[in-house]
């Protein structure tokens, strides 16, 4: 059902041209395994949209209603990168892994924003929000930027291997992504430092039974974040000066017999800013007084009180990044089911479960989604030749509809909240060749 007052994004430009190339070159021996090679990556990005306003009272853009801003963005990336990777076999049973590569990075862009409501009075069909504007007038904004970074990452680790059934390893590697720009800024480039260690094990006659347990710890350094706090600027990147997200991967798959495959994985995640500083711009306006951009009327984040016509800019440490739930378990169970020179059958059932999570940085209560179960069953007919395939399907039994976006946004007198929510139920038939 639409809400008053109803906003929707007009696009009339949106085009992307890209183009990217990569080289490897590999060879091993007794003792090494190698690999070096080169990537390069271009892409031009030409966008023009804007975000329209219905006209139900109050009239503030007039009885046909009209803009609340528009944006015209031109852009154009370009990466180039070198890299190289060894496996050096010191035993029959160990084995050090290094690599590094080398990474450069550099972005233009020419940005024109329009904000505040445009006049289009003399333009009916122009009201409607149908057509493209003729005349925007003068812009808010009208900006040349760039950014450039490059850098030097690694990785470092060891295999142990006791036997042909088992792999234990551990690794460090680093990794990089590239700064940029917003409308309002530069952000800075982002950084990580990872940490793994894990079990693999194959066990069975034919090792047909599979287990794997992995811990990780990943440590970002100006993580960068992004959120769309106010429609005249569009969305905003910021860093989050540290960020740490550590946790545990258990997976295992059984064959119970030739015909019937359990699964199981259990994850268990840790996510937490230990610095993030954003901004919550309080507008204030003729004859409504203030209000503060949460959607939530009066706003406190933590102990923080927002003042009117001031942006407030909060330390989020301590909130978790959007859509990281603690728990992750999953279980399945396949049944094939011979039929002869009939071909075979084969169901499936499969649930996920995830614990609650946050869908923005603010970890607003009205983000938050509750812990929740989707199952998916199916039923797979399919000839002996097996060169195609007839399946019944229903996903998401449970009609569950968990939140996949959650954010406000501020445009113009107006605060926002806007949710987007995964599918609900669905079933149907799928029919699949094998070339």
């Amino acid at each position: 059902m639409p809400l008053s007052p109803g906003y929707r994004f007009n696009t009339y430009i949106d085009t992307i041209k890209t183009n990217s190339h990569e080289l490897r070159l590999n060879g091993d021996s007794d003792l090494l395994v190698w690999q070096v090679g080169g990537f390069y990556f271009n892409e031009k990005l030409e966008v023009e949209r804007g975000l329209y306003r219905a006209p139900p009272p109050p009239f503030l853009l007039g009885a046909n209603g009209g803009y609340v801003n528009y944006f015209q963005r031109s852009v154009t990336s370009r990466s180039w990168a070198v890299f190289g990777q060894t496996d050096i076999k010191l035993s029959d049973t160990v084995t050090l892994v290094g690599g590094l590569r080398y990474t450069d990075d550099k972005r233009t862009a020419w940005y024109r924003d329009y904000g505040g409501a445009i006049d289009n009075a003399a333009n009916p069909l122009f009201n409607t929000g149908s057509v493209r504007p003729a005349n925007l007038g003068t812009p808010l904004r009208n900006l040349n930027l760039g950014s450039a970074a490059s850098k030097v990452t690694w990785l470092a680790g060891i295999n142990y291997q006791p036997d042909p059934d088992t792999l234990i390893y551990g690794k460090v590697s680093t990794g990089f992504k590239a700064g940029g720009f917003d409308s309002v800024g530069q952000y800075a480039p982002e950084s990580n430092t990872a940490y793994e260690a894990g079990l693999k094990k194959s066990f069975g006659d034919k090792a047909q039974h599979t287990f794997n347990l992995a811990g990780f710890y990943y440590d970002y350094r100006d993580l960068q974040v992004g959120v769309l706090l106010d429609t005249t600027k569009g969305s905003q990147i910021f860093n989050a000066g540290k960020a740490t997200i550590w946790g545990l991967e258990a997976e295992a798959r059984i064959a119970l017999s030739d015909n019937d495959t359990f699964s199981a994985t259990v994850n268990y995640l840790n996510a937490e800013y230990k610095q993030l500083l954003t901004a919550i711009p309080v507008f204030c306006v003729a004859g409504t007084g203030c209000r503060p951009g949460g959607g939530n009327g009066e706003l406190t984040v933590g102990n923080l009180e927002t003042t009117p016509g001031v942006i407030t800019q909060p330390n989020l440490a301590g909130n978790t990044p959007p859509m990281t739930p603690a728990w992750t378990i999953t279980l399945g169970y396949d049944k094939v089911i011979p039929l002869g020179s009939a071909g075979s059958l084969t169901a499936s059932v499969f649930s996920t479960f995830k614990s609650a999570y946050f869908g923005d940085v603010f970890n607003y209560r009205d983000s938050r989604q509750t812990a929740f179960t989707q199952t998916d069953l199916s039923l797979t007919w399919a000839p002996e030749n097996k060169r195609w395939s007839l399946q019944g399907f229903v996903r998401n039994i449970e009609n569950a509809r968990p939140l996949t976006y959650a954010g406000f946004t501020v445009a113009g007198p107006d605060d926002i909240y806007n949710w987007q929510f995964s599918p609900p139920r669905t079933y149907g038939l799928r029919l699949s060749f094998d070339f």
